[in-house]
């Protein structure tokens, strides 16, 4: 392999950060020409069909330096827009203007294109999208319920909140829309499009998984096109369900042509461009040229083929699947050692070069935006959010060390770097080498981002969800930290949300939030007349089977939507599974399937319910007559405010080894589990139950009333399975400890425990070799997943006000990466907020 340039990577990576945001039209005016030719047949058929002309019709690039070659979009800094799903064009239609306005990181979109968009791609779509279908469904099973920010409420939120805070939160909520009585109306149905109320979220997108990359490696497109073909052969029309499996079967061989053909079509530009070259770089363009005309068409010979293979797949699949899908890469480091060790062993690649070109392939990863509405851009991040997350280390599926040479380019080339905004996710065994844990530990002088997964644990946890053990053992990780077996499984492993603090709110309030008129949970008490501490919880458990089996009733509804309209036959075809059952990934084709319900806030929920207990029911601090009408009133008046400093002082807080506190937190999590795991999926398995979140718990916390652990109403939850910020006095061993315990329950979709050291910490050998004990024995208490910033909260503070000294600081937000500075002020704030440790 030539070779021009050492620090190519850093190139490139230099080159994403100073792109603007651009809006790119081509995905999104294809998929329209192609699905309205084609709007007559069957699912499969028309989305193969749309999928195949929108390939042979996009502008595809090949720009310097790049080794690896496939773009999603003509633009450099753009995603494919999903029209056809439907999320996106909600932004688009409410908040196009400030988006190319606003004064920080506009996105830029040419005039002609923009009125495209406007007056021709998204006036078709409107009433013809996934999104609409669910909506349609929601209606007729009474769960499309948009907020009315009628007197009552409004009564309501500002006795709750007090004037200033409810204007605070109104513009957060809804933005500057506030004023403007046609865009608040056209926001509050958004917003009901995705709650079904202010504790629920079910989001548009259906993925979250790990597409079939090693199968693509073993056999190449063409492979599984002949796989499809050999299928329908034998398909007889007497066997269930034969015309939808034909109707599969076929887009699969058009939809596995698609991308033959256009891996093609960047071998010929590669031969194009070589004709204007001289030196290294002509030899590097031909070298691209030969690699694009076998992979990932046939299987890969060499590294550099393997490489290329995994990257155009994951571009083709972003641009079948539009932008957030969440594919994620999975364990690169098993499927391209073989590759690796050959080249090495023959010469062919040297360790080196092999380090750059993995390092070219981060950065690809990395080149992810999304288009957010105001309120969404204040919680959360635009910039390299498409969680394309990779997993190394870890077991093979004999259950020996899967550790190799590949795993340590990895965690080079991401040190090196400085991550960008990928996650990358170290499996750790007992039988996983010191010096590569000790190694992974090293990259947090560098920057934050590695996060370590307990194998021990996940393992068991997902034979016990049906899995075979090989398969258990060969986990990925999806997204932010949720296992899922690879290439194997259809999970849709995140999405479907529920606020514990909101299941807490309608607990104190009979089925009602702050934010609501009506009861929008079950009929409970109510809580002025709970002689006990047990019917408080009796009343907690009630709101939370309620909330889970609505959860579960929206998240179905979602998916029968993409199961009538949008199934994704390349996709589909990659994972083990689906060719041979002839279903698509939609319809249960996949080897496992699985739902998921996401709980958020379980500190605040724990530090609240152990508060009312030793406040009310062992101290007598108050009454609960009192204490309700202090949190519905926001802790106003001299005496809330006496007792409000006693709830936050003396109350036991979660994450400090306290028995009491952490009793509780694992109830919360063994009730959320056992009511999670009750349902059944439409595609086959149960549902899922895990703790994290992405930034939504400081959404949470905007629509809530106080809470009885002394938080004032508008504030963050707590993140993921962490305590509430600030609380945790006896240092990360404490944290721990408490983590496992409320960890305990069957939480086999993930949990997130998020810390924060400072550098300081970490300047010695020494002390990295503590910090890699920390996690070990961590684990060995049952805790199932750590992350750290390591960043002081003075560098974050400048970062804040000086964001062009920042640009490439990356931070973990609750289970993904992001550039902290282009995330939102408010959890900006709730990441400097959090307790920074200075000892291990």
């Amino acid at each position: 392999m030539n070779s021009i340039s050492s620090g190519r990577a850093t190139k490139l990576k230099e080159r994403l950060l100073q792109s603007p945001y651009e809006i790119d039209i081509e995905r999104a005016r294809l998929y329209t020409r192609a699905w309205k030719d084609a709007q007559d047949s069957a699912p499969c058929a028309r989305a193969a069909r749309a999928f195949e002309e929108t390939l042979r019709g996009m502008t595809i690039r090949i720009d310097p330096d790049e080794l690896l070659v496939g773009a999603k979009t003509a633009k450099r800094l753009a995603s494919p827009i999903p029209v056809e799903r439907g999320e996106f064009n909600t932004v688009m239609d409410l908040e196009l203007d400030r988006l190319t306005t606003r004064e920080s990181r506009p996105f830029s979109i040419e005039e002609a294109e923009r009125r495209e968009l406007e007056r021709e791609i998204l006036p078709y779509w409107r009433g013809r999208t996934v999104r609409d279908r669910k909506i349609e469904l929601w209606k007729e099973e009474a769960i499309y319920e948009p907020l009315r920010l009628g007197p009552v409420s409004i009564y309501r939120m500002i006795r709750g909140m007090g004037l200033k805070t409810s204007r605070k939160v109104a513009w957060l909520s809804i933005g500057k829309s506030f004023g403007n009585i046609p865009k608040l109306r056209k926001m509050q149905r958004a917003l009901a499009g995705i709650r079904p109320n202010l504790a629920l979220t079910v989001f548009d997108v259906q993925g979250h998984l790990v597409p079939g990359f090693g199968k693509v490696l073993e056999v190449g497109f063409q492979g599984i096109a002949e796989q499809a073909r050999t299928r329908l052969e034998g398909l007889v029309p007497e066997e269930e369900d034969y015309e939808r499996k034909k109707d599969f079967l076929e887009a699969a061989v058009i939809s596995a042509g698609a991308v033959c053909d256009y891996s093609g079509r960047y071998a010929r530009l590669a031969r194009e461009k070589a004709e204007g070259e001289g030196g290294p770089r002509r030899g590097e363009l031909l070298e691209i040229a030969e690699r694009c005309e076998r992979v990932p068409n046939l299987p890969p010979r060499t590294f550099m083929e393997a490489l290329q293979s995994t990257w155009m797949t994951q571009v083709a699949l972003s641009i079948a699947h539009g932008m957030a899908g969440i594919l994620s890469p999975g364990r690169v480091d098993r499927y391209l050692y073989p590759y690796y060790e050959a080249d090495v062993a023959a010469g062919r690649v040297t360790r080196g070069e092999a380090l750059e070109a993995v390092g070219e392939y981060l950065v690809k990863l990395a080149a992810e935006i999304i288009m957010l509405i105001e309120t969404g851009k204040e919680t959360a991040s635009e910039m390299g959010v498409g969680s394309n997350t990779i997993t190394i280390g870890g077991l093979d599926r004999e259950g020996d060390d899967a550790t190799n040479e590949v795993s340590h380019l990895f965690l080079e080339a991401y040190g090196n770097l400085r991550s960008l905004a990928n996650n990358l996710c170290v499996r750790i065994s007992s039988k996983t080498p010191r010096e590569f844990l000790v190694k992974a530990c090293r990259t947090h002088r560098l920057t934050s981002g590695v996060a370590f997964f307990n194998d021990e644990l996940i393992v068991r946890e997902l034979v016990e969800d049906g899995y075979a053990l090989e398969d258990a053992r060969d986990y990925s990780i999806v997204g932010c930290v949720e296992p899922a077996s690879t290439g194997k499984c259809f999970a849709n492993t995140a999405g479907n949300d529920l606020s514990l603090a909101g299941v807490l709110e309608m607990a104190l309030n009979r089925g009602r939030m702050l934010f609501s008129g009506r009861r929008v949970g079950a009929a409970t008490p109510d809580p002025l007349g709970f002689k006990s501490f047990d019917e408080v919880k009796e009343a907690f458990r009630a709101q939370l089977v309620e909330s889970v089996e609505r959860l579960v009733r929206a998240v179905e509804l979602k998916d029968r939507a993409y199961r009538e309209m949008l199934p994704c036959p390349l996709l589909s075809a990659t994972l083990e599974g689906c060719v041979e059952s002839g279903m698509d990934l939609t319809w249960g084709g996949a080897r496992y399937n699985f739902g998921s319900v996401t709980g958020r806030g379980l500190g605040t929920v724990a530090d609240s319910l152990a508060a009312v207990r030793w406040a009310v029911f062992e101290r007598g601090l108050v009454t609960m007559s009192e204490l309700v009408c202090m949190l519905r009133t926001n802790f106003r008046g001299a005496k809330a405010e006496r007792v409000r400093q006693e709830l936050l002082r003396r109350a036991p807080k979660y994450g400090n080894d306290d028995g009491e506190v952490d009793e509780v937190a694992a109830w919360v999590t063994g009730v959320f589990s056992q009511e999670v795991r009750k349902h059944s999926c439409r595609r086959g398995g149960s549902y899922r139950a895990g703790i994290f979140s992405y930034g939504v718990h400081v959404l949470d916390g905007q629509y809530l009333g106080a809470t009885p652990d002394g938080r004032r109403a508008g504030e963050p939850v707590s993140n993921g399975i962490s305590p509430v910020n600030g609380t945790e006095m006896l240092g990360p061993t404490a944290v721990m400890r408490s983590a496992a315990k409320a960890g305990s329950s069957s939480l086999s979709d993930g949990t997130a425990l998020n810390m924060r050291f400072s550098p300081a910490l970490l300047a010695s050998d020494e002390s990295v070799d503590k910090l890699a004990s920390l996690i070990q024995g961590y684990f060995t208490l049952g805790g199932r997943h750590v992350q750290f910033n390591v960043v002081d909260t003075e560098t974050l503070k400048d970062a804040q006000a000086h964001p062009e000294k920042y640009p490439d600081l990356v931070v973990r937000v609750s289970g993904y990466c992001a550039y902290f500075t282009d995330l939102g002020r408010s959890v900006q704030e709730d990441i400097i907020a959090r307790t920074e440790f200075g000892e291990v």
